[in-house]
């Protein structure tokens, strides 16, 4: 029987990359519930109760730090800072607002790959459409009763594909997709198993069947159907594009947050023993030398009173003191030089890809254009207007269909100071007025694009200018001049 299940080998080396990004985006609860896999037991080969009861505590006194998290969303956000530049013909709005047929937008599943992309390198968007036995109608059309849909996979459900040259295109002949589906379901509780999709290029055009595992072995349960475009003929592409986040090819990319990922593993490691050295000699610990039995019995009555309502009586040459921690432990430095090792591969995202800077120096040398994460949404752009296109075969729309993310960051804020120094720039000639504009737009400060700024800022002068003038009238009205008596 054929082995549907079957996973690629590069998918089998980048999957515990995938999981280990997706188990610290998930969070603390996720970190901390794999127990020794993100934190050994620092006495492996004791498995007493005692020792396991100390592990336990030991685990939950520690701290994940979510940074990976954190910059994913941070991310993530700089790419959705300003809305998406979506340009579809009339028949396709109804997929702009439920792309998947869900309820989910384009918009948001746009933010979606986004967040695939930029957490693990790769996604994947499959443009779907219902067989029918006819073509469906220009009313069925227009009310959303039949239409394509969009739909985006996470990077460990794209298990296998092939490519297959022809002419001189190369094409995918081959796209397997894992899912799950409601296998059990009595009304309250649902019980998932695993289907796989699999998108196959057959000599009579595109095809795509279901395929389940029973009885020990992979069985078709649907299909293969094959969808027609708008002119009922078959389709002689697969409708699904790799999303990635150096190129949409079919090689998956490395993903970028796992080094951050890593060190963020790392530091709640040094936060464990961080916390279990707080624990044990985090408290001062009084000591006493120079006691003896019968002092201890006879003066101090068998116990010691400690502050400041207490004194402890000392014999002569008795001393007393405490035991405290020194602040610098080593756990608490190595936890910090990781923080500064977070903050700057999470830099990296944002730095030119041939100069190294920070990322303020980035946003203001304007380099974000050959980042990282620019690419990123260059390529998700790319993808998303690539399958409105598919959608546009299906229903038959040809006209000009544009999806743009934006790539201009806000990574950060000018200062008032350079707010002014800007402007005092472009009025002295240094810079012309577009790249003052540019300067306070991606500082978040202007909104509107030049030639309508010009247009505003000429009509709120000659107003001001009017303004001035009708004031001058009122006040030469209000005080007109006093005629001189004749000599």
């Amino acid at each position: 029987m054929p082995n549907v299940a079957f996973v690629r080998e590069e998918l089998k080396c980048l999957l515990p990359s995938y999981f280990l990004i997706r188990d610290c985006v998930e969070g603390e609860p996720k970190i901390k519930k794999a127990g020794d896999k993100y934190l050994p037991r620092p006495d492996a080969t004791n498995i007493s109760p005692e020792n396991l009861a100390r592990y336990k505590s030991y685990k939950e006194r520690a701290v994940f730090y979510n940074v990976t998290q954190r910059t994913l969303a941070g991310l993530c956000g700089q790419i959705f800072s300003r809305a998406p530049v979506v340009e579809v013909p009339a028949m396709l709005d109804v997929v702009v607002a439920d792309a998947d047929g869900g309820g989910v937008s384009a918009d948001q599943l746009s933010k979606r790959s986004a967040l695939y992309v930029v957490a693990y390198g790769r996604s994947g968007l499959l443009v779907d459409y219902p067989v029918t036995d006819e073509p469906a109608s220009l009313k069925q059309l227009k009310d959303g009763d039949i239409r394509p849909t969009i739909n985006a996979y996470a990077p460990w459900d794209i298990i296998n594909w092939r490519k297959v040259v022809r002419g001189a295109k190369e094409l995918l002949s081959l796209v397997v997709l894992h899912e799950t589906y409601v296998m059990q379901d009595d009304g309250f509780e649902m019980k998932k198993g695993d289907q796989w999709r699999v998108l196959q290029l057959t000599p009579g055009g595109y095809a795509v069947s279901i395929w389940r595992k029973g009885d020990g072995t992979y069985k078709l349960v649907e299909g293969p159907h094959m969808p027609k475009d708008s002119n009922g003929n078959a389709l002689t592409e697969i409708p699904f594009t790799f999303i990635g986040s150096e190129n949409n090819d079919d090689n998956p990319d490395l993903p970028p947050l796992y080094d951050l990922a890593s060190i963020n593993i790392a530091h709640y490691r040094n936060s464990a023993d961080y916390e279990e050295s707080c624990f044990i000699v985090g408290q001062p610990t009084p000591w006493f030398a120079g006691l003896t039995e019968s002092w201890v019995k006879e003066v101090l009555d068998g116990s010691i009173a400690l502050g400041s309502r207490g004194a402890v009586p000392l014999p002569e040459g008795g001393s007393a003191g405490l035991l405290q921690v020194q602040p610098n432990s080593m756990p608490f430095e190595a936890m910090e030089h990781k923080e500064r090792q977070m903050v700057a591969l999470g830099a990296k995202l944002v730095e030119s890809s041939t100069v190294q800077r920070t990322a303020t120096e980035a946003v203001i040398e304007n380099t974000s254009e050959v980042s990282t994460l620019s690419s990123i949404a260059k390529n998700i752009s790319s993808a998303f207007q690539w399958a409105f296109e598919q959608c546009g075969n299906f229903v038959g729309a040809n006209a000009t269909i544009k999806y743009e993310l934006n790539t201009d960051f806000d990574l950060a804020k000018m200062t008032p100071q350079e707010r002014a120094q800007t402007i005092s720039e472009w009025q002295a000639g240094a810079i012309a007025f577009e790249e003052m504009r540019a300067n306070l737009r991606r500082s978040g400060i202007a909104k509107l694009d030049d030639e309508e700024a010009k247009t505003k800022i000429d009509e709120e002068l000659a107003l001001a200018v009017d303004l001035e003038v009708d004031k001058a009238a009122a006040l030469a009205a209000a005080n007109p001049p006093v005629a001189k008596p004749k000599a």
